[in-house]
């Protein structure tokens, strides 16, 4: 779950529903890095499913004593989102191993932001599923690494739309205030910055992508006043699905 606070509630988005997002912005990506449409498909569908493992750990979110709130994607125990990690890629893997190998490498990336005793076992089983894929399917190694990044790239994007309320400052992110590593300009152009220029819009340069992108933030608002009522898993039930219009596009 992704959750950011109000003064007076939570506003929480599922991690497929901001998967989703990410995955919009994978079809949009130009097309000379890709290899072929066939490889296009194949990272377009890791950006869309590389979240479903957290479906049935977003169903009920949990309550995290220590910190007062909600647990998020940043604090869940890793002993737990792990298996289903696990689970997810193998499930992938049986209908597209290439998909699979990026979901994989995705995750093993974020986990070593948070490197603890639940991740080092996680990222060397995750290590050898990368290596028997890339031998089984004799993968272009330097297009992969092009692919991964270009997911990664979509997954922080998307990040970015959901972690904070629409139209935050950039300097605000813990994350990305100092922008985003960027591997697919000319020499010297390593960064790439996103700015909300209204509440719908967020504005990229360079961009990466061959046309605008509109999508939606689906979430929910759970007020303070109904978890201390009924508890944040009820109160998350009975909170309504809300969507949010959001559009990409090229910095003016």
């Amino acid at each position: 779950m992704i959750v950011y606070e109000k003064d007076d509630a939570y506003v929480l988005i599922a991690q497929h529903d901001h998967a989703r997002i990410s995955g919009d912005l994978a079809s949009a990506w130009r097309g000379e890095l890709f290899g072929g449409e066939a490889l296009r498909d194949e990272m377009t569908r890791a950006a869309y499913e590389h979240d479903a493992s957290w479906l049935e750990l977003d169903r009920v979110p949990l309550w995290n004593d220590a910190a007062g709130s909600p647990y998020t994607f940043r604090d869940y125990p890793g002993n737990i989102r792990f298996v289903f990690y696990e689970r997810a890629l193998d499930d992938l893997q049986r209908s597209s191993e290439y998909a699979a190998l990026l979901g994989s490498i995705l995750y093993t990336t974020l986990a070593e932001r948070i490197r603890n005793e639940d991740t080092v076992p996680f990222v060397e089983r995750e290590f050898a599923r990368q290596s028997a894929i890339i031998e089984k399917l004799g993968v272009d190694v330097k297009l992969l690494q092009t692919h991964a990044k270009a997911l990664l790239l979509c997954d922080e994007l998307s990040l970015f739309a959901c972690m904070e309320a629409p139209g935050t400052n950039r300097s605000r992110y813990e994350w990305f205030a100092g922008g985003f590593a960027y591997w697919f300009g000319p020499p010297g152009q390593t960064t790439l910055a996103a700015d909300w220029t209204d509440e719908h819009t967020i504005a990229l340069a360079p961009y990466p992508l061959m046309r605008e992108v509109e999508t939606s933030i689906v979430y929910r608002e759970v007020s303070k006043a109904d978890v201390a009522k009924w508890g944040i898993s009820e109160a998350y039930r009975r909170a309504t699905p809300r969507k949010h219009g959001l559009l990409f596009r090229q910095a003016r």
